[in-house]
């Protein structure tokens, strides 16, 4: 059997959902460009494939992204942090969840005025050695990230999270790992900034999902699919039928432990997004 003969078996026997990381992955590292996967996103969208955004970014950066991309599904913030549906993308609302203006909310993190007081009090300890999106404020975030001064204020607007940007040494941020342990936080490190996370994680959030999506229709069988580049997708390709590893233009690709093959990609960010779920599910992109 081809390659493209086993990616319409799956597809014709399976509900497919894809779960992917933005930033790198979706989104050209650079400049954020998607263009190369929009012919995909199509195809994606007419054979009912849900393409489920998982990223650190925030609600309002996701809101924006959403209308560019034509992206109707749920999505998932904050590293993890909350998963948000549309009202009425399913018959019933989720147990669970709670209601956020047009959105069914199923949150798995404290609010962020718990991550800020959390920094506030481990700033004494580490003076100097790092700050935050609450300190940076707007022009911060826009310097140290390249978004533009709208982008960098929508990716402040945070509500479950507060990324850290660590400005000292290792073996210091070693020492600040080991203060968050004793407060049961620990960090992800994501390509920019320090996430801190009390438990939550993109693989938990992809697996309350997929449960989910399983629960309304049993007959049919749900196939994962999960891409990222760092490592705060880890729990995510790990959680996931097929974990797909986008490759990274400046930093080493991420290790799973899994028993799942993974495929990792040639290209990057959205060349390598493009190629690789095509290939895998069977589609004819271009000529």
């Amino acid at each position: 059997m081809t390659e493209n003969q086993q990616g319409k078996l799956l597809r014709a026997t399976h509900q497919v959902l894809i779960f992917t990381d933005l930033d790198g992955t979706l989104l050209d590292h650079y400049n954020y460009n998607f263009q190369p996967a929009v012919s995909l996103l199509h195809i994606l969208d007419e054979a009912h494939i849900p393409v489920i955004p998982v990223t650190s970014k925030t609600r309002s950066e996701l809101l924006a992204l959403r209308k560019e991309l034509n992206n109707r599904n749920p999505f998932v913030v904050e590293n993890g942090a909350a998963i948000f549906i549309p009202k009425g993308f399913f018959d019933t609302q989720p147990q669970g969840t709670d209601e956020c203006e047009e959105f069914w909310v199923r949150s798995f993190a404290p609010r962020r005025s718990y991550w800020v007081e959390l920094l506030e009090k481990l700033s004494k300890r580490f003076p100097d050695q790092f700050t935050y999106f609450s300190k940076l404020g707007t022009e911060g975030v826009q310097e140290f990230t390249g978004l533009s001064a709208k982008d960098a204020e929508l990716a402040n607007q945070r509500e479950f999270s507060e990324p850290v940007l660590w400005l000292g040494d290792d073996d210091t941020k070693a020492q600040f790992k080991d203060a968050l342990l004793e407060e049961g936080i620990w960090i992800v490190e994501g390509g920019r900034f320090l996430h801190l996370s009390n438990g939550c994680d993109k693989g938990k959030a992809l697996s309350w999902l997929k449960a989910f999506y399983q629960a309304r229709d049993t007959e049919t069988p749900i196939h994962t699919i999960a891409l990222g580049d760092s490592h705060n997708d880890v729990s995510m390709l790990e959680a996931c039928d097929q974990p797909i590893v986008i490759r990274s233009p400046t930093k080493h690709p991420p290790q799973l432990r899994t028993d799942q093959p993974i495929i990792h990609s040639h290209l990057s960010g959205p060349e390598g997004w493009a190629d690789t779920v095509s290939r895998y599910l069977g589609f004819r992109i271009g000529n």
